[in-house]
Order: C-alpha cells, then structure tokens, then sequence
C-alpha cells in the first residue's frame, strides 16, 4: 500500500534527487557572473549615497497606522469606488490565482499588517504562519489505492519568517519551515513530498538600488537560498496549496517590475533535495536557470517570456530541457472581459533521447459590476503526452491546485499528457470576508496510449480510449476581521471525480466508483 506514496515521490524526487557526476556547462553562468561583479560594483556606491540623501522615515509610525487599519485582503486590487458605479474591486481567484494557492504572508509582514511586525524595530520584520489541514477520500484511483480503499491525512505547515532590512542597500530574508503529517495511512509522515522537519526554506542576502545602472529601475541582487515564483507558476512556484515548496540554491537578479513598466529576471541556482527529516542539501549535479523579461505599460496586452534551461546528472532520470514560453493576459476589471493565453515548449534530451513536449492554457473572463464581486472564467488546457512516459510534458516545479482540483494526498490530474479543452470556474464573494469558489472541468488523456501521469495507470494499446472524467471543485473561505479571529482564516472544500470509462478498461483498472474528497482547513498568521 506504500507504491502510490513512493511513486508520487519518485514524481517529485526526479526534481529534486542526484548522485555525483560532473556539472553541466551551461552560457548563463557567465553572464550572471558579470551581472553581478557589474551590480556590485558600478551600483552600491550610488545606492548609499541616494539612502543617505533621503529622509527617514517613521517605520514605527507606519506600523502603528497599518495595524489600526481594518483592510480587506480578499480584495486583490482595491479600487476606490466611483459615484456611479459602486465597484468595491474584484477577487482574488482572477487568473489563475487560488486563495491559500500563493504567499501572501511575505505581503503582509512588509506591509506590516501582521502584528509582530508592528512591535519590531523599524529595521526587522517578523511574521509566523501555521496551518493545519484535514483531507480525506473515498474510492481510491490509482494502482495502489483502488476504489476499495480510502486515505486520510491530517498536514501541518508552520514557517518562521524575519527579514532585517534597515535603510542600507543590504538586507537579509531568513524562513524556517516545518511541514509533517501526524496522520498518514500510506507513509506520508516519512515522504519528502508531504514531511519536512524544521528546515530552512530561505536564507539570502539582498543588494538593493533604486537606480540600476543610472536608468532610474529599481534593482535586486539575491544569493543564497530562495523560494521563486514566475508568473501563474505554472513552471515555478513556491508556497503553495499542496504540501511541496521546491527551493533553490544560487543567485538571482530582478530588474525593474512586475507589477508597471518592464521587468527583468535572470537567475541561476541549483534545486534543493528535499528530505524529510534530516537537513536538506543542494544539487552539485543539477542546475536550473533562466531569464524572464516582463511589460505591463499596455493594459490589455500585458506580456511575459521567459526561457528556463535544467541541465541533470545522475538521477532517475537524466534531463536536459530547455524551456521557452510566453504570457499574454489583461487584468481582470468589474463590467469587463479579460484573458489569457500562456505556451511552452521544451526541447533536449531525456536519458540521452529526443525529446519534444509542449503545454498551452487559454482562459476568457467576465468579472460582473456587481455589489457582490463575481467572476466566470471559461478554461481550456492541453499538455503533451507520448506512449513513452520520459517524453510527457514536465511540469518542472510547477503547480496546480487552481486548473488542476486539491493536491495534497488528492492531486488526481497533473499538467502533463492531458486535455481539457472545457472548464468553468466561478468566484464571488457575498460579504468582504467570505469568498467562494465552484469549478468543473472534463479531461481526456492527450495520448490515450500514454500515461496517466501519477497513477501509475497506462493502456498501451489504446483500447482503454482517453476519457479519464469530470472533476467538480468547491472551496468557501472565511477571513473574519474582528478581534484576534482577523487572525485566523478557515477553508472548506469538496471534490468529486466522476470516473469515465478509462477506468472500466485500463489494465489493473482501480474501479469506476467515483470518489469523494474533502477537506477542513485553518491557517494563523501573526
């Protein structure tokens, strides 16, 4: 009954595992090398003397307002309303966003709305996040836990977070995360995928500018250990909804902004190997890079492209994988359509063959002028799939809770030899506190003689066809903003798998009931 744990984290671990053998070459070290002898060095004089020029500010006067402030983080972006439109804004939940799926306690301890920030000096911030989860299924759906069986899990997650960051150029960002499983049916307590004791999950030293190179572009420099996000983190994403945080150890530059203007990210890094209960160590054989270039001056064009390079050693699976891909979407606004289309393509080789794999995500929305924000998005998502499993799109340190339904010990479908050209997701939040989200989708198998990524099902023949199912997603959330309860948030969701008839003719077929999951979750943050 271990396979399906040990199979997931043999998923997991191929991004993550190696033995000894030599470093890829790879042209991105050199640049990042200049990149940031050049910071140093043309850009930290400049940097001083434009801090010491500027008055100080009163932190602990601006702690003190930010903590007295009642704001509504449900809302994304807080939009003044207009005498006659009465908007209040619009919810998260907008492209691709999930609440819980993203880290928003680094936002609230620099914007300092969590209270131990608010007593610290003005030169540190501190936040501590702890959340506690109950899931469980019925009718099981891979090789090893069929529809006879059932799971359970109760998951912990606790992350330290401090930050010091005076005036000066230099700043420091130190996160300790501790993540078990005290209840586990098939072993997750000892799983890197689901266990990971009190490790550290960044610690990095930033050099930072307001005027990079004289262009008047904020710039930062950070090395040592970081968690990345890029985009809806569909390649790389850290925390998350699902138990698995990928981290990374190197350098990385960011240029400008994400948010207006260009933007600039380059980075190089070697992914960390996670373990669940000893420290864990980086990967001497493995490196990840990349670069993204980012613009946001037209509001309904607003683009991404971006280029991440893996280059493996010994692993389960050697990998070499260039990746190129852009982004295109406007912002969501109430009494508006919006969209967005993103690509990827991957090239290089896996164990020393060809490979060639590619994954596209297309979404148009309508967020309503209504009292009560609502959104409706129709989806559609396709990732490649081949009869040879090392030729499946791979998702690298991507994830999936919002396109793809739960992980955690859920986690049915993954970005890789799947199809969903119809989904719908739908959000609205009926009081500033309470958001909710419903979501169907049906999926098809890419391949119908390929994988089904992550249950170690697979009809070789074809004849078991390629209609895997719908799956039905609910979430309510509740962030109450009174008292010590603002403190707190609380999620409830239900998941159902409608079983199709993939699973009446695939070999050693887990059975065709369908399977239910749902789950309880509270989360503090001080």
């Amino acid at each position: 009954m271990t396979s399906l744990v040990l199979s997931r984290c043999r998923i997991s671990r191929n991004r993550t595992d190696c033995n000894n053998t030599s470093i890829p070459e790879n042209m991105l070290i050199p640049g990042l090398a200049l990149c940031i002898a050049a910071f140093i060095g043309l850009n930290a004089g400049s940097a001083i003397a434009e801090e010491k020029s500027e008055p100080r500010i009163n932190v602990e006067q601006l702690k003190k307002k930010a903590v007295e402030s009642d704001k509504n983080y449900i809302l994304r972006n807080v939009q003044e309303p207009d005498d006659d439109a009465g908007t209040k804004g619009y919810l998260v939940g907008d492209t691709g966003h999930f609440p819980g799926d993203f880290d928003n306690l680094t936002r609230l301890m620099e914007s300092h709305q969590n209270p131990l920030s608010a007593i610290t000096p003005d030169w540190l911030d501190l936040a501590i996040e702890h959340r506690t989860r109950y899931e469980a299924f019925d009718h099981g759906f891979t090789s090893a836990i069929p529809d006879s069986s059932d799971n359970q899990q109760i998951h912990q997650r606790t992350r330290f977070l401090f930050e010091i960051n005076r005036k000066d150029p230099l700043s420091f960002t130190f996160e300790l995360t501790d993540m078990r499983a005290p209840l586990a049916e098939y072993g997750q307590a000892g799983s890197p995928v689901f266990a990971n004791h009190f490790d550290f999950t960044q610690l990095h030293i930033d050099m930072k500018t307001e005027n990079f190179f004289r262009t008047g572009l904020p710039g930062k420099l950070e090395v040592g250990r970081m968690v990345m996000d890029f985009g809806e983190g569909r390649l790389i994403a850290g925390h998350r909804f699902g138990t698995l945080t990928p981290t990374f150890d190197g350098v990385q530059l960011t240029v400008g902004s994400e948010i207006k203007g260009w933007g600039l990210r380059m980075f190089g890094t070697s992914p960390v190997n996670r373990k669940a209960t000893e420290l864990d160590d980086f990967s001497p054989v493995t490196f990840f890079s990349g670069a993204q270039i980012t613009n946001r001056d037209i509001a309904w064009a607003n683009v991404d492209m971006y280029f991440f390079q893996l280059n493996e050693g010994n692993k389960l699976r050697k990998r070499n994988i260039s990746t190129p891909g852009f982004r295109l979407f406007s912002q969501p606004t109430p009494g508006y359509f919006d969209y967005e289309i993103e690509s990827m393509y991957q090239f290089g080789e896996v164990n020393e063959a060809h490979y060639f794999a590619h994954r596209h995500h297309g979404e148009i929305g309508y967020s309503f002028n209504t009292s009560m924000p609502l959104r409706l998005i129709y989806l559609v998502d396709y990732a490649s799939g081949d009869p040879d499993p090392n030729k499946n799109f791979d998702f690298l340190f991507a994830k999936r809770r919002v396109e793809y339904g739960p992980t955690g010990i859920l986690g049915v479908f993954f970005p890789s030899n799947i199809f969903s050209p119809a989904g719908i997701r739908m959000t609205v939040s009926p009081t500033p506190t309470v958001s909710f989200m419903m979501s169907h989708r049906a999926f098809w198998l890419a391949d119908k003689k390929g994988a089904f990524v992550g249950t170690g099902l697979q009809d070789t023949t074809g004849q078991a066809g390629s209609f895997i199912g719908n799956l039905f997603d609910l979430n309510l959330r509740w962030n109450p903003k009174f008292s010590y309860w603002k403190r707190m948030s609380f999620d409830i969701g239900y998941t159902h798998l409608f079983k199709g008839n993939y699973f009446d003719k695939v070999p050693d077929g887990p059975g065709s009931r369908d399977t239910n999951y749902g789950y309880t979750q509270v989360t503090f943050k001080f």
